[in-house]
């Protein structure tokens, strides 16, 4: 779970910083309105069914990704088997995280373009991405990094749910055993746990 949460958070965090960087510093462009538009839709579509839709298009349509366990049946646990195996569940779980963290990073940075100093830094003739990444984005990260502290929760619970759907070994199933074979202390375990991540 922890492999597979923290994979998934730097690429959620890694696309949503380009992105919204980029959405915000070309506010009103073609990248702008698809990022956008995009992030929008994908933010009501539950992490299950993300994952199922690339099950469907990449393990069975085209049969590129495996889509079930943390390694080929019978094989070898070794680095390349796992990440083979984790591509799917943590671009998934990424997919669910971005459109959040995304939009916060674009909102944050245009909200920092428009202050006095960002605008004094424009009239001493600086460049304009040295603005952007210079004087506005170090004032737009601070809110940004408290958004993602804040999301680690959901991305735990995403976790589970990925987990789940793709046959990967970790909390979900611990979760799933423990309420099968009705074992309270286990359970109890589990969401102690998950509250002290919150």
């Amino acid at each position: 779970t922890a492999l597979l949460v923290v994979v998934a958070l730097l690429l959620a965090t890694g696309t949503a910083l380009a992105l919204g960087i980029w959405s915000a510093w070309r506010q009103g462009g073609w990248v702008d309105r698809i990022v956008t538009a995009l992030c929008h839709a994908i933010e009501g579509i539950p992490p299950f069914v993300v994952a199922l839709g690339a099950i469907a298009i990449f393990g069975l349509g085209l049969g590129w990704l495996p889509v079930a366990g943390l390694t080929d049946a019978g094989a070898e646990i070794t680095v390349g088997q796992v990440a083979r195996h984790l591509v799917l569940p943590a671009t998934v779980l990424a997919i669910s995280q971005t459109p959040v963290l995304l939009l916060h990073v674009r909102q944050s940075l245009l909200a920092a373009l428009t202050e006095d100093h960002v605008a004094g830094a424009r009239t001493r003739g600086l460049p304009e991405a040295r603005v952007v990444l210079r004087h506005a984005l170090p004032g737009a990260l601070l809110p940004f990094t408290t958004v993602l502290g804040a999301r680690v929760a959901e991305v735990v619970t995403g976790a589970m749910l990925v987990e789940e759907v793709f046959s990967w070994p970790g909390v979900a199933q611990a979760v799933i055993g423990a309420a099968s074979a009705v074992d309270f202390p286990l359970l109890a375990a589990l969401t102690l746990l998950a509250t002290v991540a919150v």
